[in-house]
């Protein structure tokens, strides 16, 4: 396959929103070999490469050198933990500790001592951070950890890397919007739960910024769609968006006709 790179065109912003985001998950270092082997694929001299991506010309040479011996797992820091792009060899956990959830609470089980330690499912920093540690004493698989933690394996692992190197700081969410996560009231939730139920009772869109602009208007309370989102997915209320508007449906037969 030859690309005409003359043909293509290239969008700055875009540029800089891709990377940052790919970046989060891979790391810089990656993202640099990654685009260092392209720009190589695409017949891109290895000076030309060095330039560009502000690497000694040796440093691309081997960049080069190492993804052709021994492929994709070149790209990474082989001191990682964890890799992102190769298969886990998945670790058993011990038999004597076992970790569950019940309703509100995460359980984890020492069969030997016969004792319980229970942490709020709301904690999810305090649940992260023991799970996560757990992970990386082999405590716990990392398939495990994942589904306790309702992520994916990928940002599980990136997660964990974090954690080993960053500590605590590492975990919590620095996106613009969280900070309306831990003052949101029982009043608010309130209005919150009744707009789905609403929406979702009349077919309506249940979108976060559709909640959001209708809770402006009805109730002048300025939320973001993504604090919505966040609350409604912990309350459980996705869960009963396919069999709601059928009990509504069943419950309106059973009725008698008063008329």
């Amino acid at each position: 396959m030859i690309i005409a790179c003359q043909d293509i065109q290239f969008d700055n912003k875009l540029s800089r929103e891709r990377m940052n985001r790919a970046t989060q998950i891979f790391g810089a270092a990656v993202i640099r070999r990654i685009i260092c082997f392209s720009l190589y694929l695409l017949g891109v001299t290895r000076a030309s490469i060095a330039r560009q991506a502000g690497m000694p010309i040796e440093s691309v040479k081997t960049v080069i050198r190492n993804i052709h011996n021994n492929g994709i797992g070149a790209l990474e820091d082989r001191r990682r933990r964890h890799s992102v792009f190769l298969p886990l060899k998945e670790q058993k956990a011990p038999s004597n500790i076992k970790v569950n959830t019940e309703e509100q609470w995460i359980c984890i089980k020492f069969a030997e001592k016969q004792q319980e330690l229970k942490i709020p499912r709301n904690n999810r920093l305090q649940v992260r951070t023991l799970l996560l540690t757990m992970l990386n004493s082999g405590l716990l698989s990392m398939k495990e950890t994942s589904e306790l933690l309702e992520l994916s394996t990928t940002q599980t692992r990136v997660l964990s890397e974090r954690l080993d190197k960053e500590d605590i700081y590492s975990l919590l969410d620095k996106r613009q919007g969280q900070k309306k996560d831990y003052v949101i009231t029982a009043e608010i939730k309130a209005e919150m739960i009744q707009q789905y139920i609403v929406n979702l009772a009349c077919g309506e869109k249940r979108s976060g910024q559709v909640l959001s602009e209708q809770l402006k208007e009805r109730c002048n309370l300025d939320l973001s769609p993504r604090t919505i989102r966040f609350h409604l997915e912990r309350l459980g209320l996705s869960k009963i968006k396919q069999t709601l508007p059928k009990l509504i449906a069943s419950l309106k037969k059973t009725q008698p006709d008063n008329k």
